[in-house]
């Protein structure tokens, strides 16, 4: 079963209303460091940014 994500602080994410994610599906990946110990080291490889109009 898959963990549903349901905040997102990146508000200049295209996924992110509400400050929730919407977004099908996520992929989170190692930020570079060898070993992760914190969410320090992630981040997330779906974010789109935001279109401005």
């Amino acid at each position: 079963m898959m963990s549903k994500v349901t905040t997102c602080k990146i508000e200049e994410c295209h996924y992110n209303k509400d400050m929730k994610c919407h977004a099908d599906g996520i992929e989170v990946l190692s930020s570079g460091t060898k070993r992760v110990s914190t969410s320090d080291h992630t981040c997330c490889n779906t974010f789109k940014p935001k279109e401005v109009y």
